[in-house]
């Protein structure tokens, strides 16, 4: 086979064109971000006349934003994402007149997401619980009823949630949450790069927060294992028998768990994974709407 030699002005252009794609790579993906400003969300609420409360506050230096969608004398209903996320995860709510003639909506962005100190992880269930407790606190405080609907590992929050606040949470609605420590999937290769001082520089933030939770979910879950007896509230779990991220033995531990639950169902979907929102939404606004009856 003949060989092929790259001169040394070949060789330039080419080291020149390898950096560039890089930067470019590099620029494109970090602004991948999953968040709604103020102004999107106002944009967002204001073709449909509802009306839209956003809110900011600190608890310990650590800045948390929420919005309220909808009337603010009806049942609240808190919505808590997954990740990578933020409040835009549950985006076609905000503005579904269906549910917001029934309950106010509440949009989160969970500590290190949305613009609640974005790219600045809390890889601890127990403190991301301590910072958003001031949102419960505002309702308790109203006397209004709080019902919560929580996906993937914002189920972890909003169980958590539940156990510190047994008197003001009526419900909970599960969506492929995560509870039972080890069970869920974590990719080796793309987690030790987004883990690797030397590749970490490269990914979204996004992505580095959502991994730094992943790579510390197990002893996260491992510290709110005592407090589910806690949850006396009515509780829905929805779950794809075939998620392959978040395996469908989260919903049959929380089963055995929530023993003292005023009312619990478990609903598996056959052949859905981990994207039920996205595949079913028609089944989550559902099972809200059943959640807040």
């Amino acid at each position: 086979m003949k060989k092929i030699y790259v001169t040394g002005r070949w060789r330039q252009w080419l080291l020149l064109f390898s950096g560039l794609l890089l930067f470019t790579l590099w620029r494109y993906a970090h602004q991948v971000e999953f968040r709604i400003s103020d102004e999107e969300i106002k944009s967002l609420t204001a073709n449909v006349g509802d009306s839209v409360r956003i809110y900011h506050y600190q608890v310990n230096k650590r800045n948390i934003r929420f919005a309220e969608f909808g009337s603010d004398t009806l049942p609240v209903t808190i919505l808590v994402h997954g990740s990578p996320s933020s409040m835009n995860f549950f985006r076609a709510f905000y503005t579904d007149s269906t549910l917001l003639s029934r309950t106010m909506l509440v949009g989160v962005d969970r500590p290190g997401y949305g613009y609640s100190d974005f790219g600045h992880a809390v890889t601890s269930i127990v403190e991301q619980a301590r910072l958003l407790q001031p949102v419960i606190d505002k309702y308790a405080k109203e006397n209004r009823k709080i019902y919560m609907v929580a996906s993937s590992y914002g189920g972890s929050v909003a169980a958590r949630l539940a156990m510190m606040n047994p008197k003001f949470v009526k419900g909970l609605l599960f969506i492929s949450s995560s509870f039972a420590p080890g069970q869920e999937y974590t990719y080796p290769v793309v987690s030790d790069m987004l883990d690797s001082r030397w590749s970490r520089w490269f990914f979204p933030k996004v992505l580095r927060v959502a991994n730094d939770e992943k790579l510390s979910h197990k002893s996260a879950l491992e510290e709110i294992q005592d407090g589910w007896e806690n949850i006396r509230a009515r509780v829905i779990l929805l779950h794809g028998k075939s998620d392959g991220l978040i395996y469908f033995s989260n919903a049959e531990y929380a089963k055995r768990k929530l023993k003292n639950a005023k009312f619990l169902k478990v609903v598996a979907l056959d052949g859905l994974g981990h994207s039920i929102l996205d595949d079913r939404p028609e089944l989550v606004e559902q099972n809200i709407l059943e959640l807040i009856r």
